[in-house]
């Protein structure tokens, strides 16, 4: 950074003009302790900070992956540091007989389906099946996303009103009231759809095809996270239960339901992936029946 970045009066003499170390100590506890996102004016005023030195700091843990800006231009902790934290907590185990229970789901459904472990930051998948169907390339076992609305939401659902803020404030202003109602409609039926759009099964083939090339050529690590996060943004929005439950057919992008650990927490997300751009009711039902009772199989096998 510059060396004239920062210099403020308000900062007090003595203290170097390259931002110290407490300065980012202090940015990166002041955003771990909010719910909610924070514009670089709040983070200068909270901290009596120039704003110039706050969007130094900003900027050099952006690059660093330490905090992420929305596109509201507000800062959050980001996807490499929330990382860190989340795997001091121990990771669930794969519920016994995970593999065999996914085959048979995706023989069941003809369509593709993933089983993920969700932290508080993360969503990983860790076992995949294509089936009869398909899963798009550059989603294997161990790819990992970011926690981002609407990857995790049958884990999101069951935890603390807090977390589910914090995720439906990771979204789209004008997606959130739909998603909201996923969470809702997950913890009361533990299930939800989501649709698709016309073009989104062939733009998942092209960014497939993307991180296929990244994972082959050396690229930043925000560069492929951005990637693999837009894979997770196409997928269009929700559907209510009365959408659900309708006689007309429905595009369909993926389903989930909740897989539940020894504890009764919500640990794992199983997904069901028609991507098809026509569902009638029926197989609609037929293809919840089957998710529905293999995430109740999963829960019930430690």
């Amino acid at each position: 950074m510059n060396s004239t970045v920062g210099s403020s009066p308000r900062e007090g003499k003595g203290r170097s003009s390259s931002p110290p170390t407490e300065r980012v100590v202090a940015i990166v506890e002041l955003l771990a302790g909010r719910s909610e996102p924070l514009g670089a004016a709040e983070i200068a005023d909270e901290l009596q900070l120039s704003r110039s030195t706050a969007l130094a700091v900003l900027a050099s843990l952006a690059e660093r992956g330490w905090v992420s800006r929305g596109t509201d231009l507000r800062y959050r902790l980001g996807a490499r540091l929330a990382a860190l934290i989340a795997r001091g907590a121990p990771e669930p185990a794969v519920p016994p007989g995970t593999e065999e229970a996914l085959r048979e789901l995706a023989e069941a459904a003809g369509c593709g389906v993933a089983l993920s472990a969700v932290t508080a930051t993360e969503l990983t998948f860790v076992s995949v099946f294509a089936g009869d169907g398909r899963i798009p390339a550059g989603i294997t076992p161990d790819t990992v996303v970011p926690l981002r609305a609407p990857a995790g939401a049958a884990a999101v659902a069951f935890r603390s009103e807090r977390e589910r803020t914090r995720w439906l404030a990771g979204a789209e202003e004008a997606q959130r009231d739909r998603l909201a109602e996923a969470l809702r409609l997950l913890r009361s039926d533990l299930v939800a759809a989501w649709g698709i759009g016309a073009a989104a099964p062939a733009q998942l083939d092209v960014l497939a095809d993307v991180v296929d090339h990244l994972a082959e050529h050396p690229a930043p690590r925000e560069l492929r996270t951005r990637v693999r996060s837009l894979m997770t943004d196409i997928s269009g929005l929700p559907y209510t239960a009365a959408d659900i439950g309708s006689e007309e057919p429905l595009p369909l992008s993926y389903l989930v339901a909740p897989v539940f650990d020894a504890t009764g927490a919500a640990a794992w997300e199983l997904q069901l992936g028609p991507l098809r751009a026509s569902v009638g009711r029926s197989e609609r039902e037929h293809c919840i029946t089957h998710l529905r009772t293999t995430a109740q199989r999963l829960s019930g096998a430690e």
